[in-house]
């Protein structure tokens, strides 16, 4: 409310008040509109708002990048092979990439597979080089737990070694398909087959086989020094599957390697059984021996097509004139040794 001054008629008074309002009103407008201004500058990263794109700080650009979507892949592959791009990469006068390999191809005919451009021209695009490096995919293994992410041009070699390439299930009318950790737990919960048997490669393990399917994980150890001539470069562990069937004579063992292999790499299982034999009245009295060693070159499998046949596959029999004395329930104690012979 706004007071007569002594003397002043209620009409000036009425003016007073009204000039007083409005200057009020104006200077309330500035007061929020710099405050507003301030606020502004103040929560969205000072200058940056106004920034132009091409003056954005690198992390947000980096951030903006991962939203990007490479719409057609296949100019990320060579022209001429129509493999993915990899450092070294060419490119002629007018542009036309190719790989280091197939620039070595085009040098008889002398010319680009596009333009027609002498390739003596050719020269390294260290633009396009960069750009591949810096596109990566998923595994496409991540529904299996891999959360690795591979050079675009990388993801064939990173696949042959992924420890979670998935693995079908050998079991009939199975449709299990997983990692080798869920095809374990897969393994038991299913199926109640023996536990896994955990060994190390290149050494000799004695484990107890069961009629069925018997699974081992074999530990291969980097850079094993235990032979000359076998050598493994791959940290991966190895899942074998045993088979012991029986036989009119006795108990054959068939092995498979379930997963794959690195091309440079075979697989080789010793299999041994030996038993000696007393005189059933006097058992300090010994009456003989026998001992059986097969050395098996074991091929992988995805089990997509089932189980082969065990007639086509190489067999490890103990025959039923050692096993004899032995209940048909009981287990048969087999010696086995794994190792990696390098195929370079």
């Amino acid at each position: 409310m706004v007071r007569l001054v002594a003397g002043e008629s209620f009409q000036a008074g009425e003016e007073r008040r009204r000039k007083i309002l409005e200057t009020a009103g104006k200077r309330a407008t500035t007061t929020r509109a710099s405050a507003s201004i301030h606020k502004k500058s103040k929560g969205s990263g000072s200058s940056d708002a106004a920034m132009p794109a091409s003056r954005v700080r690198p992390e947000r650009a980096a951030a903006a990048a991962g939203d990007a979507t490479v719409e057609d892949t296949d100019a990320l592959d060579c022209g001429v092979c129509f493999l993915p791009l990899k450092p070294p990469i060419f490119q002629c006068d007018e542009g036309h990439v190719v790989c280091s390999l197939c620039r070595d191809k085009l040098a008889p005919a002398g010319k680009c597979h596009v333009c027609g451009i002498a390739t003596r021209n050719y020269h390294r695009c260290y633009a396009m080089e960069r750009l591949v490096e810096s596109v990566h995919v998923p595994c496409p293994n991540a529904a299996h737990g891999c959360d690795a992410r591979p050079a675009y041009y990388d993801q064939d070699v990173h696949c042959q070694t992924c420890p979670h390439i998935p693995h079908h299930c050998p079991g009939k009318d199975c449709s299990f398909l997983g990692s080798t950790e869920a095809l374990l737990d897969h393994f038991t919960g299913a199926h109640g087959w023996p536990p896994t048997t955990e060994i190390s490669a290149f050494e000799t393990c004695s484990i107890p086989l069961y009629d069925g399917f018997n699974f081992i994980l074999a530990d291969c150890a980097e850079e094993d020094d235990h032979f000359t001539t076998t050598s493994s470069t791959s940290s991966s562990r190895y899942l074998f599957l045993l088979n012991v069937t029986r036989q009119p004579l006795g108990r054959s063992i068939t092995v498979h390697f379930i997963g794959r292999e690195l091309p440079s790499e075979g697989l080789r299982c010793v299999l041994s059984y030996s038993r000696l034999f007393y005189d059933p009245h006097d058992h300090r009295k010994f009456l003989g021996s026998h001992s059986l060693r097969s050395e098996i070159n074991v091929e992988c499998m995805d089990l997509s097509n089932g189980l082969p046949n065990p007639d086509d596959c190489f067999q490890f029999v103990v025959p039923d004139s050692i096993l004899r004395n032995i209940n048909k329930k009981d287990t048969i104690q087999v010696e086995v040794f794994i190792s990696i012979i390098s195929q370079e």
